[in-house]
């Protein structure tokens, strides 16, 4: 519900600050005093497009705040925890326009974008205007009030198999351009892994492969160094040969003198070491051969490897890498003619998916038709058009497929009895548009998610007692909503639980509009200006106390 308004310096509204109440609150004044800027100004917290115009004339800027109580909206509550932007119970939203263009969107304190401020207006407020007989006739509205009504998951359930089906199809259509791509890709990764098992790389370590090679390249020059190694260690006037000949000399000396018994074990540690030493080269050289065989072999391993990794730009050390990513794309590739029939099937079962819910909203927009045609009926009696009918025909054609669906909905209207129905915007006048409009739009006012609804002069064209019906069908509606009716019709500002007036003055050669909400002796000498013009007679007076009565009766 709507609890209250500021605005300042928007169009010629100086400054006014207003607060709402539950129920039917009618919006009156002379002509031209500016009751729509009030809806304009709403529009622009909402999320509306705005202009530099909107600005009143002296002013850098404008701002309209306007506070909701969300406490009995819950897909309001969750939207806003969604998106980080709850604040208990109140929504408070704020729009401030600015002569550079720069504009600024907040809810509850926090900047928005405009399509975020807007995504949130039409979840809190639904503005009817009195030109909404022309967006009724078109059918994608018509279809939308119908689905609208009925209040069911059916119509989104159909749009997700259309999407469904869609995706489907044009990745089908994708696969089916791209076979010959796809063909040369399969055919391109299988060639490479040929190559990749004719080298035989899968599970081969490659740095045994080049350490091998260098050892086989380096054989002579490895045997020539340990023969010479051997020599020194173990041939004649060799370490081995010194150290034995000083061991027998040492033992005699420690014998007498015990103090180089060290020196003694360290000579012999080393003669033991050397031997060792030496034995490990003789085994080393006996077991070393030169097999040019292998080498060669080697040879040619090493340069197809290294052909492969400058042909993938690699190195050779990621060779498996890649070998294993190739056959990685390759087991998630299937022949394209393969995949072509995969995705034939996918395409047809989604397409039926998408025909049996078509086909139950069909079933379910036919069944609501009727109901909605129903209380439209006989909501035209009460407006002046006894015998009227308004008739909501729904054809399907199961060879088309559409987001909303296989079905055309329109409304037919006879307003008069014998007339044969026919298309609403065709069949009814003015006045007649405007009274079945409002009759469409109370019959689907449960299925509106908002808890406040505006109606800007949606009662132009009646008077008498048709205006007083109307006037007593929007206070029904404030029964369960808050309503804000703009009108010049007293018979239908008298019906209503709150009264606001517009005026309009001139104060220093500049036009400013105030609001104000009216007491119950304001709100009477309201009624009795609509009723008798400017001069306010006690009779008039008279005659709007006894409206005012009636209508709370």
């Amino acid at each position: 519900m709507l609890n209250h308004i500021h605005i300042r310096h928007f169009a010629i509204i100086d400054q006014t600050e207003l607060e709402l109440s539950p129920g039917m609150t009618a919006l009156t004044g002379e002509t031209g005093a500016g009751k729509s800027i009030l809806l304009d100004a709403l529009g622009q917290v909402l999320g509306a497009r705005s202009s530099a115009d909107n600005i009143q004339q002296g002013a850098d800027r404008a701002e309209v705040t306007a506070s909701f109580d969300i406490e009995k909206l819950p897909a309001v509550r969750k939207w806003l925890e969604q998106n980080d932007l709850d604040e208990n119970d109140e929504c408070l939203l704020r729009r401030v326009l600015t002569r550079s263009g720069k504009n600024r969107s907040t809810i509850n304190g926090r900047p928005v974008s405009v399509q975020i401020q807007r995504e949130l207006g039409a979840q809190l407020l639904s503005i009817h205007g009195q030109n909404e007989h022309q967006l009724l006739a078109k059918p994608a509205a018509q279809r939308q009030l119908l689905d609208d009504f009925a209040q069911s998951p059916l119509p989104k359930q159909v749009l997700d198999a259309f999407d469904a089906w869609h995706a489907a199809n044009q990745k089908l259509s994708t696969a089916t351009n791209d076979t010959q791509a796809t063909q040369n890709r399969l055919d391109l990764i299988q060639f490479q892994l040929q190559e990749f098992d004719a080298l035989d790389i899968g599970g081969t370590n490659v740095g045994d492969i080049e350490s091998e090679h260098r050892w086989l390249a380096s054989a002579d020059r490895l045997m020539q160094l340990s023969d010479n190694a051997l020599q020194a260690l173990d041939g004649e006037n060799s370490a081995s040969h010194a150290l034995s000949a000083a061991i027998a000399p040492l033992s005699e000396l420690v014998a007498i003198d015990e103090r180089m018994q060290e020196a003694l074990d360290l000579i012999e540690s080393a003669n033991i070491q050397t031997e060792e030493a030496a034995s490990l080269l003789r085994n080393h050289a006996s077991s070393m051969e030169h097999d040019g065989n292998r080498l060669a072999w080697l040879d040619d391993k090493l340069f197809q490897l290294h052909r492969l990794a400058k042909k993938h730009h690699v190195s050779i050390n990621e060779l498996d890498k890649v070998e294993t990513d190739l056959r990685a794309e390759l087991d998630n590739m299937s022949a394209p003619e393969q995949r072509i029939e995969q995705l034939t099937k996918e395409v047809a079962a989604l397409r039926q998916v998408y025909v049996d819910q078509a086909a139950k909203l069909s079933r379910l927009r036919k069944r609501q038709a009727k109901k909605l045609s129903q209380t439209i009926t006989a909501s035209m009696q009460t407006l002046a058009m006894e015998g009227g009918v308004l008739e909501i025909d729904v054809n399907s054609d199961k060879n088309t497929m559409h987001r909303h669906g296989q079905d055309v909905v329109s409304f037919n209207v006879s307003p008069n009895p014998g007339v044969k129905p026919g298309a609403l915007a065709k069949v009814a006048s003015g006045g007649e548009l405007s009274r079945i409009s409002l009759c469409i739009q109370l019959a689907t006012i449960d299925s509106h998610a908002v808890n406040t609804l505006i109606f800007d002069e949606v009662d132009a064209g009646i008077g008498g007692a048709v205006a007083e019906t109307v006037g007593r069908l929007l206070r029904q509606v404030g029964e369960h909503v808050q309503v804000l009716c703009v009108t010049h019709l007293p018979q239908v500002a008298a019906q209503a639980h709150n009264h606001m007036r517009v005026t309009k003055q001139v104060e220093k050669g500049m036009t400013k509009t105030e609001l104000e909400t009216l007491n119950k002796k304001e709100t009477r000498d309201e009624i009795a200006r609509m009723l008798g013009g400017a001069k306010i007679t006690k009779k008039s007076q008279q005659h709007a106390q006894e409206m005012l009565d009636s209508a709370s009766a």
